[in-house]
């Protein structure tokens, strides 16, 4: 956290009143996501209409949260960077179907590097252990969706930001246990959520769809946070 600045009961980094505002506040992007989830249930509507993709991770439901977060961007920028940003998440549509061959050349690259860390790290492979494989597939995927946006973002914003992208990612990188620690504490609050509201304990399919959605939301919150940091130093 940054030295100018003072942690918010949220859990999210403020500002303080006398600070210089930066570029992009993360913490205000995401408090205004957080407060308009009927904003996201229409987003996630148009990604899937006819509800085919029911999963959690599904591609539709990715799309959608990332969408969902460039219209939480302007609300968190400065007035002049708003100004920049406007239009980013009609944008991201064309440039998530236009980009569709890029995403999947780069997931296929990705598969490669799964059964590779399956057979050296965790001496198994896909047949042996299915859910470990489709855990780690799926951090492809949300991986390269979130590399799209940041790259959509750098190209919307213009030329002077240029390595905006690679200053996301490569801070990002860094940040890989603070990702696992999110997922894990957004899956088990919702677990807490579901036990709470239905007197019972969570069946394995609403396990497995918990685990998948805090894996989105942790996944976008962490590319929210990492183009905030990389929009300071353009």
């Amino acid at each position: 956290m940054c030295a100018q600045c003072t942690v918010h009961p949220t859990g999210y980094p403020q500002p303080m009143a006398d600070a210089t505002p930066p570029p992009l506040n993360a913490a205000v992007v995401l408090t205004w996501m957080r407060e308009h989830p009927d904003r996201l249930r229409e987003l996630l509507r148009e990604e899937d209409p006819t509800g085919a993709e029911n999963a959690a991770a599904a591609d539709a439901a990715v799309r959608a949260h990332l969408r969902f977060a460039a219209e939480g961007f302007p609300h968190g920028a400065t007035p002049e960077l708003a100004g920049r940003l406007k239009g980013l998440a009609d944008a991201l549509t064309d440039w998530f179907d236009e980009d569709r061959e890029v995403f999947d050349h780069m997931v296929a690259l990705g598969r490669g590097a799964v059964a590779l860390e399956e057979h050296l790290i965790y001496g198994t492979d896909a047949e042996r252990e299915p859910e470990l494989h489709a855990a780690l597939a799926r951090r492809v995927r949300l991986t390269t969706w979130n590399l799209l946006f940041l790259r959509c973002l750098e190209y919307h914003l213009g030329p002077s930001y240029d390595g905006l992208s690679d200053a996301a990612i490569t801070e990002s990188r860094g940040r890989e246990r603070e990702l696992g620690t999110t997922i894990l504490h957004m899956h088990k609050i919702a677990l807490d959520v579901i036990q709470h509201h239905t007197g019972r304990p969570p069946t394995g399919d609403e396990r497995a769809q918990s685990s998948q959605a805090a894996a989105v939301q942790a996944y976008v919150r962490q590319t929210v946070e990492s183009a905030a940091r990389a929009l300071q130093f353009p």
